[in-house]
């Protein structure tokens, strides 16, 4: 199980690259950005490219998130299971980290920022109220493989990798058992339903069947 902690900490990193946030209002798209553009500030709004020599900011909470991924999948190539406990700790921190470094675009998150800078007629109340925040598949995938990365860590340092793992091995062999008994079930009713048609249209066919009607 050691070595498969690469995968979902890997996949984390990827996350970043996938879309995380796309704001709208009035179901019109007015902004949006991957894990990699909400770190460093490279956001598009209205089709347009934002970086953050234009003003964007970088975001470095996230920034720290991306160094502890990268920290804990350089542990899990160097090092043995000894860093189980490093590798958890990433995981966790990086966790923390994207929940943290996210909030700033919570819809309460950018309604006080727009009240902190003067937005606060009842124009621009109703406007910022029709603000819609969506989080999307990369951020949801990130916080997913870092949740399954912390746990095969624990479990690791816990010393129930192997009865994990075994438990792991009955469950897919029970779901390939279900999945080809489902398949047989389906193929058996196929079978049967086209018997059955051939035995009608055999019956249709006999000597005593009435001849078609011109």
């Amino acid at each position: 199980m050691w070595k498969w902690i690469r995968i979902p900490k890997g996949i984390a990193l990827v996350a970043f690259l996938l879309p995380w946030m796309t704001i709208s209002c009035s179901e019109q798209k007015i902004a949006e950005a991957t894990g990699f553009g909400l770190a460093f500030g490279n956001i598009t709004t209205m089709g347009r490219a934002a970086s953050a020599g234009d003003g964007a900011s970088m975001n470095l909470l996230l920034i720290l998130a991306l160094l502890a991924i990268a920290g804990g999948l350089f542990l899990l190539f160097t090092r043995g299971r000894e860093a189980a406990k490093l590798v958890l700790g990433t995981s966790a921190a990086a966790l923390v980290l994207i929940f943290l470094g996210t909030w700033r675009y919570s819809k309460d998150a950018i309604m006080a920022e727009a009240a902190k800078n003067g937005g606060g007629g009842d124009m621009d109340r109703a406007a910022m109220a029709m603000i819609q925040v969506n989080w999307e598949i990369g951020y949801w995938l990130a916080l997913f493989a870092l949740i399954a990365a912390a746990a095969m860590a624990w479990i690791v340092m816990s010393g129930r990798e192997a009865e994990a793992e075994a438990k792991v091995r009955s469950l897919a062999s029970d779901a390939a058992d279900a999945a080809k008994g489902a398949a047989a079930k389906a193929s058996e009713a196929i079978d049967a339903a086209t018997d059955k048609k051939d035995a009608d249209k055999k019956e249709g066919d006999g000597p005593g069947s009435e001849p078609p009607k011109p």
